[in-house]
């Protein structure tokens, strides 16, 4: 399954949702997106934007979230890219820079971005000072 997160109505970037890994949260999805709600960053996390979204789902492929990080700086060079939902609080989270959690907190690692890392890295960027923007997440065409 594949998302376009949008910021104040502007495409930013696609993410796919790894359906055999996280089915539960994905049939949520279909059944409740498109959504909008608030733009947060993780200022104490790293480089993260996060969302809450009115979903409840078990943990799915659980993760730790410093494990996380370094599973993709071993892949990818950089933890970018990661897309993850916290059960807890309902929050959609995604990681736009190279400063990933070192916590050792309980995360379903859920999918990762394929397209737009730039542009997401920029909006991650503008999301430290001017939080609350409007964020949506649909399923791409």
């Amino acid at each position: 399954m594949y998302l376009i997160l949008s910021i104040d109505k502007k495409d930013v970037c696609k993410i796919e949702v790894w359906e055999d890994k996280v089915p539960q949260l994905a049939e949520q999805f279909r059944q409740k997106l498109p959504l909008v709600s608030m733009l947060q960053h993780g200022k104490l996390l790293g480089d993260l934007i996060f969302f809450t979204l009115p979903i409840v789902a078990p943990w799915e492929n659980l993760y730790l979230t410093e494990n996380v990080g370094k599973e993709r700086k071993a892949k990818y060079g950089s933890p970018a890219g990661a897309v993850c939902f916290y059960s807890p609080r309902q929050q959609f989270c995604v990681v736009y820079g190279d400063d990933a959690s070192d916590e050792p907190l309980p995360i379903s690692y859920i999918g990762e971005v394929v397209e737009g890392q730039l542009e997401l890295k920029v909006a991650g960027l503008e999301t430290w000072f001017d939080q609350s923007r409007l964020v949506e997440l649909r399923i791409a065409d």
